[in-house]
């Protein structure tokens, strides 16, 4: 592929009228200031509006016009009408979408993969429901690139095979007709991965993130049930386990609405956080915010007498730290795992033995001595934790599957590649791993001529019949008959060259300075600066460290669609807000730029 960047962002775009500046006066701040309260008074814009990165490239374009003025200008000469900003957004989301659909092509037609993920939301206002895809891919200067194909409407029933077409649709836009070419990340609603939906056609994983998310929730939410035709009222399924646990998290829920209804935020220093119902992680913030205020609420409500201080008595302050600690490690991994500028897919296993080794039951005191001398104790686990940690990990086993892109993917991470023991993967699985890496290096071979065919439309229907086999399952099966007939000695000389660099790939151990810049700038980094001593599998690396460990980058398009369509802008027209969030995507700084440090020949 030629080499690829971003289209310079406009909204990055500040430009200097002369070549000379001046800082403002206070009285002019003092006129500016006014003029911007004015405008969040009488147009109902918030503050923070003078933060957007839109609005101060704005605010600097109309300065320097006025700069270059010789005379004065009255703002109406030079505003556009609505009308006209409504075309431009639509030319100019256009002629993006077409060197985004050109970039593709190139990246495509090197037989490099790339990574998408797609969500339905319906936004609250119209009732409308939309389509988010977006496209992962990695460029042959080893940047990341992240981009939105579609926010568009979608008015069809939400069944998986309706799911498929319009996503299908929507990939062949920009020029992407490969079905092995692409990896999807969804969760796992029975519309994202019915059997006729898009694993029929495309490589599936699900989002991991739905995925720690279930988990939590499972134990932690109440739940109802259909008793003789009639809804149950709310109840923790594994209350039996752990009252006082689940009673804490219930006074505290009383706690923060009682401080709500009773308008006592102004009097405490910390505002607290009420529990989002679709956000497991809402309620550790929720959590985390009571325990912060817990004593000086205890104050004011003493004060207040009438007995109001019995509130906060209810809850088992201890084990509230104690269960802000567990959900900790679950926030971490979620947050790391959501990031989608940065490749996610290698560090799925780590994160997966990691909550499953935090859920083991601490049964007494733990005291370990640090290489610095320092002394530091874990504590036992309450009873309740000494219940309820077998079954979070008994979900983690159940629930968080790794596959074989997971093992690939953490293969080419060269931190854990020789430690994948560690994170619960047998050694039979590990030699699969590899020889699957080995196999999929055939195609990465440079003029292998992968991308160059493609399933016409009309044979859909008869790809869906007999199922489109994943290209992974396809080199398990490879492999295993690989293993039992073809020995080394008889490989022919491609296989044998293939093997060696992958062999050296293994082999290679990283030097503490090494390990340094791969920690500082990333394994793209590290892929970037060995492309030369492993050529084929750099290339893999870039098809699979594109990959999103979860479906983020969809979740965050409907969190800024959601801005967009608000009740002052009910009005916009749902193709309107598919050219914004197109044209957001393309002028957001949307690529980890790799910073190269002086590398010497040692």
């Amino acid at each position: 592929m030629s080499k690829y960047s971003c289209p310079p962002a406009e909204t990055n775009q500040v430009m200097t009228a002369t070549a000379t500046r001046r800082d403002a006066t206070t009285s002019e701040k003092k006129l500016i200031t006014v003029a911007l309260a004015d405008m969040c008074a009488v147009d109902m814009r918030p503050f923070y509006i003078v933060k957007g990165t839109g609005f101060r490239n704005y605010t600097q374009t109309v300065l320097n016009i006025g700069v270059n003025s010789k005379v004065g200008m009255l703002v109406d000469n030079i505003l556009p009408d609505p009308t006209t900003i409504s075309r431009n957004v639509q030319m100019r989301s256009n002629a993006k979408r077409e060197i985004l659909t050109a970039a593709l092509k190139a990246h495509l037609a090197e037989g490099i993969q790339i990574g998408s993920t797609t969500d339905i939301w319906t936004d609250n206002i119209n009732k409308v429901s939309f389509l988010s895809v977006t496209v992962h891919f990695i460029d042959d200067e080893f940047i990341l690139h992240h981009r939105t194909l579609a926010c568009s409407p979608f008015p069809w029933p939400h069944h998986g095979c309706d799911v498929l077409e319009k996503y299908e649709g929507v990939l062949r836009k920009f020029g992407i007709n490969r079905y092995d070419q692409v990896t999807v990340v969804t969760d796992r609603g029975s519309n994202m991965h019915s059997a006729d939906g898009i694993p029929s056609l495309y490589g599936w994983i699900p989002c991991c993130d739905h995925i720690i998310s279930t988990i939590l929730t499972t134990i932690i939410d109440k739940r109802t049930r259909m008793v003789e035709g009639k809804k149950s009222a709310p109840f923790y399924e594994f209350y039996h386990l752990a009252l006082e646990l689940f009673d804490t998290i219930d006074q505290v829920k009383v706690l923060v609405t009682y401080v709500k209804q009773a308008t006592l935020q102004d009097e405490i220093a910390k505002t607290l956080k009420q529990e989002n119902a679709t956000r497991w992680n809402s309620a550790l913030r929720c959590m985390i915010s009571v325990d912060e205020a817990l004593p000086e609420l205890t104050e004011i409500l003493r004060a207040r007498g009438r007995g109001l201080v019995s509130k906060v008595n209810k809850i088992d302050h201890e084990l509230l730290k104690e269960f802000i600690a567990f959900l900790v490690p679950f926030q971490e991994a979620t947050l790391a795992l959501e990031m989608f500028a940065e490749p996610t897919i290698h560090s799925v296993l780590y994160f997966r033995q990691n909550l499953l080794k935090h859920c083991q039951v601490v049964a007494a005191d733990i005291t370990t001595k640090e290489k610095d001398g320092t002394i530091t104790t874990l504590k036992k686990d309450s009873p309740a934790f000494i219940a309820l940690k077998p079954k979070f990990a008994e979900l983690i086993r159940k629930k968080f599957i790794w596959s074989d892109i997971h093992v690939i993917a953490a293969l080419l991470n060269p931190k854990t590649k020789c430690r994948l023991d560690k994170f619960g993967i047998d050694s039979v699985d590990i030699e699969l791993g590899q020889k699957n890496l080995e196999n999929m290096m055939k195609d990465h071979m440079i003029g292998s001529g992968i991308g160059k065919r493609s399933v016409p439309s009309h044979k859909r229907k008869k790809e869906d019949s007999r199922r489109v086999v994943r290209l992974l399952a396809e080199y398990s099966s490879e492999s295993d008959s690989t293993i039992e007939e073809k020995p080394l000695a008889d490989d022919v000389q491609l296989d044998f060259s293939l093997r060696t660099e992958l062999n050296n790939y293994i082999c290679h151990r990283c030097s503490d300075d090494e390990s340094t810049l791969l920690s500082k700038y990333g394994v793209l980094f590290w892929w970037k600066i060995h492309q030369n001593e492993f050529p084929v599998l750099s290339r893999l690396a870039r098809s699979m460290l594109t990959i999103p460990a979860s479906s983020a980058k969809s979740e965050s398009n409907f969190s800024d669609a959601g801005n967009t369509m608000s009740k002052k802008c009910n009005l916009l027209h749902p193709l309107k807000l598919d050219d914004l969030m197109s044209l957001r995507s393309m002028l957001m700084l949307s690529t980890v730029q790799i910073r190269v440090p002086p590398i010497t020949e040692s």
